[in-house]
């Protein structure tokens, strides 16, 4: 017997030693290779790529292949179902040691799946396994994957300290967890993680390789540090500047503002900010003034401009996050509104992703004026996450600004001179046409002439028109409808002649977009001009105006007065602008004016050659208030 009971007392030992292996094998223990990794193994793996040594890794335990026997594809895609065959085996060797799936099933991967259902690495079904995987998406997946002692805190990272991870968003107690635990670290100083970008097989290979040997999980540290209103200003102002953008004349035609994004001069601002510039000058917080070298590229559809600034050592903003910018959120904006520069307006954010015709926007309820398109819009840590662009006059606190991640649509390769932020004119449907194409008239008569104005209008900044012969006409616009497809003009007869009256439309940088002009002809209501009796040329007021002549008078001196009552006098483009052009036009050219002891201007008209003296204004005769002619000679 006692034989017996130790034949069975060393079974027992031999099963417990057989049995010690097995239970050592679980765990991360398990993880051990099973294959070799030679050199140059996958042709597309650099020897010395950040993500190398995970692909190694993850390939010698067995855990990641290769898209064939020499390719890897470091940045090709994972699909949903790719990522839960990863997390199975993760999972099934962690627990039990070693995977066995049935390979043979339809589709592949449902095996896979029915095992993430029962261990509860997955919730449900998805709605399409062939869809590639988010990073957001993998993250929820690979949180589940091991247990909580598995995935143990080694990093401080507090809430909200991943700048596009809101602890709102139904994925962020995943990826906060991966963060804590040094499988995800960020993708840039700041942590970003990018959750709705697609997630790469390099990305993967070291997430599977952190997830499996801790020792290559790495420390971070994200600190949610929010600034004071203060503190915005004082870490970003500098950054901000005042920009004036020229003419082909050099004359300044608009102004806004912008702001760096590296220390070199690589700057941003609104496209329209620039449209039609030929050169451009930006003034710093400090008033220095510096040149815009030129643009790197400009999007109208975009409404923004990469600048580049001849300088150095500039102060600049870091771009923040805008995939996860919430309602509510506050926020600071930095522009020259008005002119006035470095201005700093706060508000929140009213729409995260508002979109206007077509394009995505930023709606905020920070004040933004004339001067700020182009400004910069921050987040509570200081960092830019849009640029300011406009607003809507008939609302209150209505802002828009453009999401900062969109200007990485331009292109940085080529510098070219400003002028090419303008894009070449289209075949343009504006027409600009007049009720006639002549005029006609006698002096003293009003005619009024339609304009029509239809197509594209948005580029007209105004509309002028111009005279040939101020002394034959003179004009004055009517009462325009808002929407300026009617546009009145009323023509005056102010002396016999002929002469051309022109409109033009003209754009915000003064350039010409379309003319169209008219013939004006004026008789006179009494033949040719009529003049003072021993005064010629001096044109005889009475005549001219119709008025009939109140008071003549001639003083000792020889001087001679002619006196009209006001009360019949025409309107004052007859009477007065009328009368100044007929001395115009007789050869009399200003000389001086003053103002006389009654109070009214009196101006005074010269004829070199013929040496007369004309002083042109208004006089009292007792009580009645009366244009006078004063002719004197030299």
């Amino acid at each position: 017997m006692k034989k017996r009971l130790g034949s069975l007392v060393l079974s027992a030992f031999l099963l417990l030693q057989v049995l010690i292996p097995v239970a050592l094998a679980t765990g991360f223990q398990s993880f051990q290779p099973i294959r070799t990794y030679p050199v140059g193994k996958f042709q597309d793996v650099p020897s010395e790529e950040w993500y190398t040594n995970s692909v190694k890794t993850s390939y010698e335990l067995g855990l990641f292949d290769g898209k064939s026997s020499v390719i890897f594809d470091p940045n090709g895609k994972l699909t949903i179902a790719e990522a839960l065959k990863l997390a199975v085996c993760l999972h099934s060797i962690y627990y039990n040691g070693k995977t066995e799936f049935d390979t043979g099933a339809s589709p592949w991967y449902r095996p896979y799946v029915n095992y993430a259902l029962e261990q509860g690495i997955i919730k449900g079904e998805y709605s399409n396994y062939n869809k590639v995987a988010t990073r957001a998406e993998f993250a929820v997946i690979f949180a589940a994957t091991l247990p909580d002692e598995a995935l143990a805190t080694i990093n401080r990272v507090d809430d909200n300290a991943i700048p596009d991870i809101s602890m709102q968003d139904t994925y962020a107690p995943q990826v906060y967890k991966l963060y804590r635990a040094g499988i995800l670290i960020g993708s840039n100083s700041k942590g970003a993680f990018s959750p709705q970008s697609d997630i790469t097989r390099s990305e993967v290979a070291t997430i599977v390789t952190r997830m499996a040997v801790p020792e290559k999980r790495k420390t971070v540290t994200l600190k949610y540090e929010v600034l004071s209103a203060e503190e915005v200003f004082s870490k970003c102002a500098s950054a901000v500047f005042y920009i004036e953008v020229y003419n082909a004349s050099g004359k300044v035609f608009a102004s806004g503002s912008g702001f760096f994004l590296s220390a070199s001069g690589l700057a941003v601002t609104n496209q329209h900010v620039i449209e039609g510039a030929e050169s451009a000058k930006i003034r710093t917080s400090n008033g220095k003034v510096y040149a815009v070298k030129g643009v790197y590229d400009a999007s109208k559809t975009l409404d923004l401009a990469l600048l580049q600034v001849d300088g150095s050592e500039f102060s600049y903003l870091t771009k923040g996050e805008t995939t996860a910018l919430k309602s509510g959120a506050k926020i600071y904006t930095i522009g020259s509104p008005l002119g006035l520069e470095n201005t700093i307006s706060e508000g929140i954010i009213s729409n995260p992703d508002r979109i206007l015709s077509g394009q995505h926007y930023i709606q905020i309820t920070a004040p933004i004026s004339h001067g700020s398109s182009g400004g910069a819009l921050l987040n509570q840590m200081g960092q830019v996450i849009g640029v300011t662009s406009g607003g809507f006059e008939e609302g209150q606190n209505l802002n828009v600004a453009i999401p900062i991640h969109l200007v990485d649509q331009l292109s940085k390769t080529t510098l070219k001179p400003i002028s090419s932020a303008t894009p070449p004119p289209s075949p343009s449907t504006l027409k600009l046409t007049a009720s006639q194409s002549s005029v006609s008239m006698k002096v003293g008569e009003s005619k009024a002439v339609t304009f029509y104005l239809s197509g594209d209008d948005d580029q007209v900044d105004s509309i002028v028109y111009s005279i040939g012969d101020k002394a034959v006409v003179n004009g004055s616009w009517g009462d325009w409808d808002n929407s300026w497809t009617q546009i009145p003009l009323t023509l005056t007869g102010v002396g016999a002649g002929s002469t051309t009256v022109k409109v033009d439309l003209v754009d915000e940088a003064d350039k010409v977009l379309l003319s169209t002009s008219l013939s004006v002809t004026v008789s006179s209501n009494t033949g040719e001009t009529k003049y003072y009796s021993g005064y010629y040329p001096v044109p005889d007021y009475g005549a001219y105006t119709g008025a009939p002549l109140y008071h003549e008078e001639t003083t000792s001196d020889g001087s001679q007065w002619y006196l009209y009552r006001l009360q019949d006098l025409p309107e004052a483009e007859i009477a007065v602008d009328g009368y100044l052009a007929l001395l115009e036009k007789n050869g009399f050219v200003y000389e001086t004016g003053f103002t006389s002891d009654e109070g009214y201007t009196v101006l005074v008209f010269i004829h070199n050659d013929r040496r007369l003296m004309v002083y042109f204004g208004i006089t009292e005769v007792g009580v009645v208030p009366c244009m006078h002619i004063l002719i004197t000679a030299e």
